[in-house]
């Protein structure tokens, strides 16, 4: 017969056997837990043990590198270790946003790579930027470029005495009549128009920007007054020829 001693340390066994079991239980609803928001998460998650080898890959992670988790897997890592485009395995470029981690997997020192595709966003914020430093009409710079423009090359005269440089202003003849004529649909077209025959006679170093409505603008750097002549002269050639907008033939001149 057991003794009080007995029992009480068999209870006891009993019950850390029951508190081990529904830790154990715990620790398994809490790996389930954090391997389900990890599988959930949108941002790529890979794990990459000491020697360089992706020992663990989700699926945003897969995804966003082109592969199969199974291809990912067991394969050495390539991936930069920065924001950068990169290229994945179907050669689709995009833009990653990377943050690396030290941790550990089973036991041992490795790195937790978390990857952001970062590409839209990037195209976004190129986007913005383009269309605050350009006309919506033409796509030249407008005048918040020219002024920078200009005040880079007129800061880079200061600095070499030599250099020149010649604005010349430009304006459309006759934009209102048309605009008042034809509608703003035909104005516009002559715009671009014009936008593009004074790009077409212009150095590539030049800057040809719309200051709005019928002005537009050029920047032009190492050039002497003859030099500044010829462009004036280019420029009102180009329009020697009438427009063809929408079925309708319109002479168009520049004042230079």
């Amino acid at each position: 017969m057991a003794t009080d001693d007995e029992r009480r340390g068999e209870e006891e066994r009993i019950g850390l056997r029951q508190e081990v079991s529904d830790l154990r239980e715990r620790l398994a609803a809490a790996e389930s837990h954090f391997r389900g928001v990890v599988e959930a998460s949108t941002d790529g998650i890979l794990v990459v043990n000491g020697e360089g080898v992706v020992v663990f890959a989700n699926n945003a992670a897969a995804a966003l590198l082109g592969d199969t988790r199974a291809q990912l897997v067991g394969r050495q890592a390539s991936f930069p270790v920065a924001s950068t485009a990169a290229r994945r395995a179907d050669h689709e470029v995009f833009r990653a946003e990377l943050r690396v981690l030290s941790t550990e997997w089973e036991g041992q020192p490795a790195v937790l790579a978390l990857l952001r595709d970062v590409t839209e966003q990037n195209l976004a914020d190129t986007e913005m930027a383009y269309r605050a430093t350009h006309d919506p009409v033409t796509g030249l710079p407008n005048r918040y470029l020219f002024d920078d423009r200009l005040r880079q090359a007129l800061a880079r005269d200061r600095r070499e005495p030599k250099r020149t440089l010649a604005i010349l202003f430009c304006d459309i003849d006759g934009l209102k009549s048309i605009n008042d004529r034809h509608g703003h649909a035909v104005g516009d077209a002559v715009l671009v128009e014009a936008a593009r025959r004074i790009a077409s006679v212009i150095r590539p170093s030049d800057t040809a920007a719309h200051l709005g409505g019928d002005e537009f603008v050029l920047l032009c750097e190492d050039v002497d007054d003859a030099g500044a002549s010829a462009v004036a002269a280019r420029v009102t050639a180009a329009f020697d020829d009438p427009m063809a907008v929408d079925g309708v033939e319109l002479v168009v001149g520049i004042s230079v």
